[in-house]
């Protein structure tokens, strides 16, 4: 146990200072894992969650062909144009289109391209794009906790324990769209005066002219082939459990995301080839990593021995419990790189639910998924997203700094974590989990 936990808190710890690549970080201590005996290879591999894996390379692939393809630029531009470039209906607006996209693609994607253009629209409309961009990652995160693909620890969580797209979409799904809603409001309440300040009036024809949504699809054949496959696997997702149950056949959630993808794959040729040799396998080979680093804790009874301290922490009381999953989890995940933690306190959760019956699995997984995935939003650092979101304003030539993002994200996400540790009880009064 002592082995296995030193193994762990040292990867942790090197994971939270972030001066080595978290890959090279995780990998050395699931090897350490291995050579010290904790783990036979056998055995590390037995603990690895390939479906997880299967599911984030399915819909890495189709979310890569759809980049590619210029989709993502196409439809924020189609959006701000639709919206006639008006300051305040973009302030509003674009965070709201973040979450909706984060819901079902990954939240780093989402800002890579949504930054840069974010700033180039803002340019237009005279506007300062620094509330903006920090509001467009809060509400990404907001909106990645609504779906089981919306972010890396429910694609864990979900994987893990068994819960399905639905699952999610029918309980944090919910909780998400109203969270999005109070933080985009808090936000545009903060600046609703600089906005205003920042434009009077329509924005000249001439200074949007450059921003034509068309101009922004490269391959028409890819993006057809990319919305296929896409729009196929969400359509998987969803009723992968109807046609097990209904018509026999049985599609697990990797099949699900993995089977439209490699048809993309095939039928975009070519095209499709360069662009998967792109795909940040790195991340894939994180999560392997750390599903063998977890494995140790499990095998060794480590899990065992923090799932037995929180249940003694929390003193019995299910409002203790998930108000420490909500809270303390979510502020956590504004230090602590959300994917490792979500996947240790997942194993812990799965060991209080067999040792206890203080609460039922369920509802402490939408705890902690709403947790992990908003608290994050505090820090520039809290999740992936904001590490790219900060470090491209940097590039653009805006200094923010830690006190102003904290300036602008801390009382937003609390407001919005007491709404879910609310809504959480709620559910857990009415037995709707």
């Amino acid at each position: 146990m002592l082995l296995s936990g030193s193994i762990f808190l040292i990867t942790f710890i090197a994971l939270i200072f972030d001066k080595i690549p978290r890959t090279i970080v995780a990998v050395a201590g699931a090897i350490a894992m291995i050579a010290s005996g904790v783990l036979s290879i056998s055995e590390a591999m037995e603990f690895v969650s390939w479906e997880t894996i299967g599911l984030l390379f399915g819909m890495f692939s189709l979310v890569a062909i759809l980049s590619e393809a210029g989709f993502f630029q196409f439809l924020a531009l189609w959006v701000a144009e639709k919206l006639n470039y008006r300051a305040v209906s973009i302030f509003l607006v674009f965070p709201l289109l973040s979450a909706f996209l984060a819901a079902f693609i990954d939240s780093i994607t989402v800002m890579l391209f949504l930054v840069s253009l974010t700033y180039e629209i803002c340019r237009v409309v005279r506007m300062d794009p620094v509330p903006l961009v920090i509001a467009e990652v809060c509400s990404a995160n907001i909106g990645g906790a609504a779906t089981l693909v919306g972010d890396p620890p429910n694609v864990i969580l979900g994987t893990m324990l068994g819960f399905t797209f639905n699952d999610f979409a029918t309980n944090t799904g919910p909780i998400a769209i109203l969270s999005t809603l109070v933080c985009v409001g808090l936000f545009y309440l903060k600046e609703k005066n600089n906005i205003a300040a920042s434009q009077a009036g329509a924005v000249a024809a001439q200074e949007t002219a450059g921003l034509r949504p068309a101009d922004k699809i490269k391959d028409r054949q890819l993006l057809n082939v990319g919305l296929i496959g896409f729009v196929t696997a969400i359509i998987l997702l969803t009723t992968h459990t109807f046609l097990e149950h209904s018509l026999g056949i049985r599609i697990s959630v990797a099949e699900a995301a993995l089977i439209p993808a490699m048809i993309a794959i095939l039928l975009g040729g070519r095209k499709t080839h360069h662009i998967i040799e792109r795909i940040d396998i790195d991340v894939l080979l994180f999560f392997v990593a750390l599903f063998v680093i977890v494995g140790g804790l499990e095998k060794t009874h480590v899990i065992k021995f923090l799932a037995d301290s929180m249940v003694a922490i929390s003193g019995g009381s299910p409002y203790i419990l998930l108000a420490f999953l909500v809270f303390g989890a979510g502020y956590t995940s504004g230090v602590v790189d959300n994917v490792p933690l979500a996947l240790t306190m997942g194993v812990i959760l799965k060991d209080i639910s067999q040792a206890s019956n203080m609460l039922a699995l369920p509802i402490m997984v939408w705890a902690l998924a709403l947790g992990v995935d908003i608290g994050g939003n505090i820090t520039p650092i809290g999740a992936s997203a904001n590490v790219v979101a900060y470090s491209s304003m940097e590039k653009f030539g805006s200094k923010v700094g830690w006190g102003r993002w904290i300036g602008y994200a801390f009382w937003p996400t609390t407001i919005v974590l007491t709404i879910c540790y609310a809504l959480i009880l709620v559910k857990l009064h009415i037995g709707w989990y």
